[in-house]
């Protein structure tokens, strides 16, 4: 099997080369991340300038790394384009913090990996509050023994997977989620200059059904979200044209 990582954090994140070590027993692991941070770039790609690159030396446990001054979904299709390999799986991550509910709209984690199922290739991306988490490994490599196995990745949109809060020593079981309603919220506060904006963050709930990401995040568990390309609103769209 042959994998391709990418991620948004940059090339020399920790949760990058987690997710490496934890992928190689289940093939050939190639990397190809951004040169620096770019969080929250979400789906951006380079259409104009030119792309740098380079390769570094291999994260341990990959066969090659490829670093791309760019954006998480330019990672991915460079990282397609300059290997010579048949790729089976795009993962993305593991991305320094939550990925859940209205997060995947901004997330360039979950755009990494959406970028991989338009050009063809099924794709995972995986998020942690943090990448400290003494169980983040060996929790990695069992989610995805039995996600390869199965072969849950296999289908019409990706896989958007979420480690529960830290607040809880070890995830307490895996559960298939819908995307929530939690948002970021961000206030813009004027400073000194007239001009000049201070943004300050916080987080807007809503009440959350029992299969949503966000409850099984709070509640100690790990959330896989089948997430799709299409965003029709079908629903919609037949309301709409039962009314021509």
């Amino acid at each position: 099997m042959n994998i391709l990582v990418v991620n948004d954090d940059g090339y020399q994140a920790e949760g990058l080369g987690i997710l490496v070590r934890a992928l190689a027993p289940f093939g050939n692991v190639y990397v190809s991340a951004p040169k620096d941070h770019q969080s929250a770039k979400s789906h951006a790609i380079t259409i104009k300038s030119r792309i740098e690159t380079f390769i570094t030396e291999p994260i341990f446990g990959s066969v090659a790394t490829l670093v791309v001054d760019g954006m998480p979904a330019d990672a991915t299709r460079l990282g397609l384009k300059v290997f010579n390999v048949d790729f089976d799986l795009v993962v993305s991550g593991i991305n320094y913090g939550m990925n859940i509910a209205k997060d995947v709209l901004y997330s360039g984690t979950v755009a990494a990996a959406l970028e991989a199922k338009v050009l063809g290739v099924d794709a995972i991306a995986i998020s942690a509050p943090h990448t400290k988490l003494a169980y983040l490994y060996d929790e990695t490599i069992k989610l995805m023994d039995e996600i390869i196995e199965a072969k849950l990745y296999e289908g019409p949109g990706i896989l958007n997977i979420n480690f529960p809060k830290e607040t809880h020593v070890r995830p307490k079981g895996v559960k298939i989620t819908t995307m929530g309603k939690r948002m970021g919220h961000a206030e813009f506060v004027k400073s000194e200059r007239a001009d000049v904006f201070h943004i300050k963050s916080s987080v807007i709930n809503y009440l959350e059904t029992d299969d949503s990401d966000v409850k099984a995040y709070d509640e100690g568990y790990i959330s896989i979200t089948p997430l799709l390309i299409d965003r029709t609103d079908h629903k919609w769209f037949k309301k709409i044209m039962s009314k021509e």
